[in-house]
């Protein structure tokens, strides 16, 4: 349990809001949104040092509204595992959909982010993860301007994602799920355990929408992701399991015992044998059994992180629709004489209202059915969206003509003719046409809803923003609309999306419409949505909440001036001459809102118990704030409406949802507990900036004056900071622009411009006349500085077995190519170090390294000299590679000892010949199997031992690496028997083609 009294989480704290009103809603709105550099929320230090790799928690549910930088609090934890050498043999895993997964990498390095100031020649870059993405590029391209040129831009965004590849692994729930089945079904139990320690033991895992792991799901992919990720916990040892949601209980409040078990599981606080029950600890109607309430709330303080969305200060404001179905439908649905009773009636959600007529009203008045069954339930909803003329099908009533529609029979999409089949249609189109802005559609039908509405815009004068209409010769001036569905390419989203979010289109004069499906439920946001429609629901609030929350997103109005900073949203229903409720509204009422309430009750425990709620207590909105009246214009028929503040949200579905707020066990001082070193450093970019600002306002500062300029921060953490600047040599910007350094005397800081050593006052704080003197080239007679985090690979020598019969220069080497990222190979050879074969790497005459078959560091080769010393040191590898044709040979790749097919005759292997000879297998496959490969050890091994008999008794992943680091100590003889590539070298032999004579 988080003990909130370590001063590193002790000093973490909202900021208090200030009084209310308008001026000031307005400004914190300007500031929250126009901010020019990143600083982390207090939420996100909070669980980088609760879950940080010093810490004793290993479970997190992290339980975040839309909105407050959950993706980037996940990813601060990431780092600091990424940082951590420990941890750096495996790579974090992030589970997550396609959509989520691009969003992820946009949030740990955004290259679009990166802006340069042309009077300072500096770079700034407004990242999740600080400056440390942006430090590695600047190593590779180290002028700020030559950043602002499109090709080196698309160089570097290649060699970002190259970057992110190389600590993150990503994939989605379906291939995560047959990954861990399919190991379970194909491999013998005790291969399979191997498999997931191997795989899974001490890894950070991150499961962004954690409500897709949810245990007993009707699709067949979340059966197979819940069944895998339980075999997981049960299994891998330290597994750090990270879980994001906004909606733990997407369905069923019961989902949340879901998530107790996987973390008791994995802590091993509850028994592998048994399993908690939703009963155990909640009633019917979604209330905690008093007698497990203290239990529950401790689990909630133990592993639970709660931030609510929709914060007032940068989301738009939610406004109710202007015309509000009234609450007058007698009999339910279900049983057409069962009248709704007073309490079953719907008391939170705001519907709005279209009247059916002609064939559409003739078919909700006659519908009956059971709406337990799945299919059922989306035949009886359908008709609420759209019918069709004679009960026909689709294809029925359109011919195609190449990839366009054609009436078949009655145009029934017209004006004139609509209101008889799909009423909704009507009534959005009408909000649309009187409305400003953009306005996003939704259906969960793609060709009776959202395919036959964007003919039915078509009917109506609008056109596609992208292609041909879907209905032939249909023109228009009224707008234009964008249509996502499943049937159109990722790259086709993506550029719909940037066409539809571009600042241009704040008015909707790009996109007016936007069209979508559940192709688009999560991980894809809009801007500037002023509308958003709902054309039938979904059988929980989750889904919906999920739809409406691409369009109202953090700062995604503020571009708009502050009066149209709002969406007003439409849960559209349908209503008959007869006082029975249709099916949409049955399920408004009996699914998604009862569900809500009962959801609502266990959200609200968990908001209250949750290990984070003491720190947010400032966030929380005051009375005079909830009550601040707040005047908008809304963008259907631009209507002047003033609501209060707490009154533009998401429906709560509680009178009272914040109640008391916190109900946390006080934490008790440990006397003895030190501050670890990681939460002085995690701060480090963000006090820097601090700093920079500081000295541009004045140029000397006493260190007490420091320390009450930034209070917010523990005076120790400030002085390290400090030091570290100094120790570092991290170049500041003074107030000319110029780099300097900092300097301190006594308790005096000042910056030091970069060759003004031990300057006098006016040296530091003016800016100097340039002479014009005959300009000489510069001769920098000092050595460079080592780049200082290179990795240090001494530290790296973990093996299962003795090494002592091995030197320095061998156990280097294979750290080399085992341990380490090509990012940090870069770093430790940039940096003037050298181990076993690296010096291969670098191509004689020029700064440029190989890292594998065309690909080097500098990315680009230059045309000229450059290129023709890499075209020899090429063509030098593969003369020397058919030079030793006759020897076998060895090399390394994705951690596992390669070697050429050899064979054994008496006692001296001998290299096979045929079509294959050139291409290396794995050890201890194919023909090389175990004793083929341990007496290939003894053969090269120069005292004749050859591998030990205790490690030749192991699993093969032991004996290879012993026989790898032989074939790599033998390269050390004047005549090595077997010649070693490395694998930078042996991807350029297995790609290139070697020259060979005409007719030869």
């Amino acid at each position: 349990m988080a003990n909130l009294t370590h001063p590193e989480l002790a000093e973490i704290r909202v900021n208090t809001l200030p009084p209310a009103s308008l001026e000031n809603l307005q400004a914190m709105r300007t500031e929250m949104c126009g901010a020019t550099e990143f600083s982390l929320q207090p939420q996100q230090t909070f669980l980088r040092r609760v879950l940080s790799p010093d810490s004793p928690t290993r479970d997190l549910l992290m339980v975040h509204g839309t909105g407050v930088g959950k993706t980037c609090s996940s990813i601060q934890i990431a780092e600091e595992y990424i940082l951590r050498p420990e941890f750096q043999d495996k790579k974090v895993l992030i589970i997550a959909g396609p959509a989520v997964q691009s969003n992820f990498r946009t949030e740990i390095f955004d290259l679009t982010r990166t802006k340069l100031d042309e009077k300072s020649n500096t770079l700034s870059s407004k990242q999740c993860t600080g400056t440390r993405y942006l430090e590695m590029l600047t190593r590779i391209v180290s002028e700020p301007k030559q950043w602002m040129v499109p090709e080196v831009r698309l160089r570097l965004k290649t060699l970002a994602d190259r970057m992110i590849s190389e600590f993150y692994e990503f994939v989605g729930y379906n291939s995560f799920g047959t990954r861990i089945n399919e190991a379970l079904n194909d491999l013998p139990e005790a291969e399979a355990d191997k498999w997931i320690h191997d795989t899974f033991d001490n890894r950070l895992v991150i499961v962004d929408e954690a409500h897709n792991l949810r245990e007993g799901g009707d699709v067949e992919v979340e059966k197979s992701v819940s069944s895998g990720m339980e075999k997981l916990v049960k299994t891998a040892n330290g597994l750090v399991l990270v879980l994001l949601t906004a909606t733990p209980m997407y369905d069923s409040y019961e989902e949340i015992v879901y998530y107790m078990n996987l973390f008791g599981w994995n802590d091993r606080t509850l028994s592998l044998t048994k399993k908690l029950k939703s009963a155990d600890y909640f009633n019917a109607d979604g209330k905690v059994k008093p007698a497990k309430e203290s239990e529950f709330r401790d689990w909630c303080q133990r592993y639970v992180s709660f931030v609510k969305g929709e914060n007032p200060f940068t989301f738009p404001f939610r406004l109710p629709p202007p015309n509000e179905a009234a609450d007058d439908r007698t009999f339910s649905f279900v049983g057409k004489s069962r009248r709704i009773a007073d309490a079953e009636r719907i008391k939170y959600l705001t519907l709005v209202a279209s009247p059916v007529q002609g064939e559409q009203g003739k078919a909700l008045g006659e519908e009956t059915g059971d709406e337990k069954d799945e299919e059922k339930r989306s035949a009886m909803m359908m008709p609420t969206v759209s019918v069709l003329p004679g009960g026909k099908k689709f294809r029925e009533m359109f011919k195609m003509v190449g990839d366009q529609y054609e009436y078949a029979g009655t145009p029934f999409l017209t004006p004139e003719e609509l209101p008889n089949y799909a009423a909704k249609f009507v009534t959005v189109i009408k909000s649309i046409e009187a409305g400003v802005g953009v306005s996003m559609v939704y259906s969960n039908y793609v060709e009776r809803g959202a395919r036959l509405f964007a003919m039915a815009l078509e009917e109506h004068g609008y056109v596609p923003a992208s292609g041909e209409p879907l209905l032939v010769g249909r023109k228009g001036t009224k707008g234009k609309y964008i249509m996502l569905t499943s049937e159109i390419t990722t790259a086709q989203i993506t550029s719909l999306l940037s066409l539809a979010r571009d600042r241009k289109n704040m008015d909707g004069s790009l996109v007016r419409v936007i069209l979508t499906t559940p192709k688009i439920s999560e991980g894809v946001n809009f801007r500037f949505v002023r509308q958003v429609h709902i054309l039938d629901p979904w059988w929980n609030m989750s889904r919906i909440e999920q739809v409406i929350g691409r369009g109202l997103r953090t700062c995604s109005h503020a571009m708009l001036p502050f009066e149209h900073q709002n969406c007003t949203v439409y849960l559209h229903v349908c209503r008959t001459t007869s006082k029975r409720e249709c099916f949409d509204e049955y399920t408004y009422r009996t699914k998604v809102e009862q569900k809500a309430l009962k959801i609502g009750n266990v959200r609200k425990l968990m908001m209250e118990s949750a290990m984070d709620c003491p720190i947010q207590l400032g966030a929380v909105l005051p009375p005079a704030w909830k009550a601040l009246e707040v005047e908008q214009v809304r963008s259907e028929n631009k209507e002047q409406v003033v609501y209060p503040l707490f009154g533009m949200v998401a429906p709560q579905f509680m009178d009272d949802p914040e109640g008391d707020y916190c109900k946390v066990k006080p934490s008790v001082a440990d006397p003895d507990y030190v501050r670890p070193l990681s939460s002085y450093t995690d701060v480090r970019d963000e006090l820097l900036t601090r700093l920079s600002k500081l000295f541009v306002d004045k140029e000397i500062w006493e260190r007490k004056q420091l320390f009450a300029a930034l209070s917010m921060y523990q005076q120790d953490v400030v002085a390290f900071a400090l030091q570290s600047a100094i120790r570092t040599g991290f170049k500041f910007r003074d107030a000319f622009g110029r780099p300097s350094l900092l300097e301190s005397r006594g308790d005096l800081y000042a910056l030091a411009p970069v060759g003004v050593s031990n300057g006098t006052l006016v040296e530091r704080t003016t800016q100097m006349t340039e002479r014009s003197d005959v300009p000489l080239p510069d001769v920098d007679a000092t050595p460079k500085p080592a780049v200082t985090d290179a990795p240090d690979l001494s530290q790296m020598r973990e093996f299962p077995f003795p090494v002592d019969r091995f030197d320095a220069a061998v156990l280097d080497g294979y750290a080399f190519d085992h341990s380490i990222t090509n990012a940090q190979k870069v770093l430790y050879l940039r940096s003037g170090q050298t181990t076993q074969f690296s010096s291969r790497l670098a191509v004689p005459g020029t700064d440029i390294l190989v890292l594998g078959h065309e690909t080097y560091d500098p990315p680009e080769v230059p045309p000229g000299e450059p290129l023709t010393a890499v075209t020899k040191w090429t063509d030098d590898l593969l003369a020397h590679f058919e030079a030793n044709k006759s020897k076998i040979f060895a090399s390394m790749k994705d951690g596992k000892l390669t070697m050429s097919r050899f064979k054994m005759e008496g006692e001296t292997p001998v290299r096979e010949a045929g079509k294959k000879r050139d291409v290396p297998i794995v050890c201890g496959t194919g023909e090389n199997k175990k004793d083929a490969v341990l007496a290939l050890a003894k053969f090269v091994d120069r005292t004749g031992a050859g591998v030990p008999a205790d490690v030749a008794k192991t699993n093969k992943e032991t004996w290879c690496i012993y026989s790898e680091l032989l074939l790599r100590t033998q390269m050390q003889d004047p005549d090595p028997k077997v010649v070693w590539y490395t694998p930078e070298e042996m991807e350029t032999i297995l790609s290139a083609k070697p020259k060979t004579k005409k007719g030869k």
